[in-house]
């Protein structure tokens, strides 16, 4: 799905799924788009709903939809989950051990690759580290990756995707990030490995379009998601006070969760790819 972006030169976005019903809204939407698209689980979200509890309806779903979609577990730092998460019938995982030093982070990365390899899994990783709060994992400040690092990891783990810290984060942004957009362009200019941007929540159009064009593949959408769920619940609520009609909550936070993933399909160009 990754390459064929690159040689299309649009983005697939990746949205971080809360369960079914927002699994569900993100399916409708991309199959109204025509797009691929990508769902992402958290491992706090895999440890929530139980992993085999969410691959159970997570997987036939995704089989189900009408476009490409690809089931992947997201910033897993434990190597058992990973594993378990290829047992299930997850299509790709991504170990972060970038909190490791570089030569721990290769070899981990490895392990990992070695045993979801024999599950046809594909595996993302990630050198340099990217701040701010994705469920359990945290980091204050962002550690940039280099050039020579990312290539080298690369090469060593043989990775089907790369996610460098390049200046973007994860929740919300308190000012305007400094991203580098050169080693974007470098490392996707350089390597046939997809480059993945995390942190996209935020960020202009501007920004998204640059990156697009400078070769990012897969763009990661989490906090946007959670606003347009959880709000969406606010303001029905707000508007029924009194009433108690869980199936028409249901529908209304869907269709408000569409309306929120739409335009980034639209915006990274995917619309109309599948």
């Amino acid at each position: 799905m990754l390459v064929r972006a690159k040689k299309g030169e649009y983005a697939v976005a990746a949205f971080n799924i809360l369960n079914h019903l927002t699994l569900s809204a993100v399916l409708k939407a991309a199959e109204q788009e025509r797009s691929p698209v990508i769902i992402q689980t958290s491992v706090a979200t895999v440890k929530a709903l139980d992993p085999a509890a969410l691959a159970a309806f997570a997987r036939p779903m995704a089989d189900a939809a009408s476009v490409p979609v690809v089931l992947h577990l997201d910033h897993c730092q434990d190597v058992a989950m990973c594993g378990l998460c290829c047992d299930l019938g997850w299509d790709s995982v991504m170990f972060d051990s970038s909190h490791l030093p570089f030569e721990e982070n290769i070899k981990a990365t490895q392990e990992v690759r070695s045993y979801a390899q024999t599950k046809g899994v594909d595996v993302e990783g990630e050198v340099g580290i990217i701040a701010g709060t994705e469920d359990d994992i945290s980091h204050e400040e962002t550690s940039l990756a280099g050039y020579d690092d990312t290539m080298r990891y690369i090469k060593e783990t043989e990775v089907e995707a790369i996610a460098p810290a390049v200046g973007t984060a994860h929740g919300l942004y308190s000012g305007v990030p400094e991203i580098q957009f050169d080693l974007v362009g470098r490392l996707a200019a350089d390597s046939e490995c997809p480059v993945v941007v995390h942190g996209g929540t935020g960020l202009e159009d501007a920004v998204f379009r640059k990156l697009i064009e400078l070769g990012a593949t897969k763009i990661n959408i989490s906090t946007a998601l959670k606003l347009a769920y959880v709000n969406a619940m606010r303001e029905y609520i707000e508007e029924n006070t009194g009433t108690v009609n869980p199936l028409k909550l249901d529908g209304f936070v869907t269709e408000k969760v569409i309306a929120m993933v739409v335009p980034f399909l639209k915006l990274f160009g995917s619309s109309g790819q599948a």
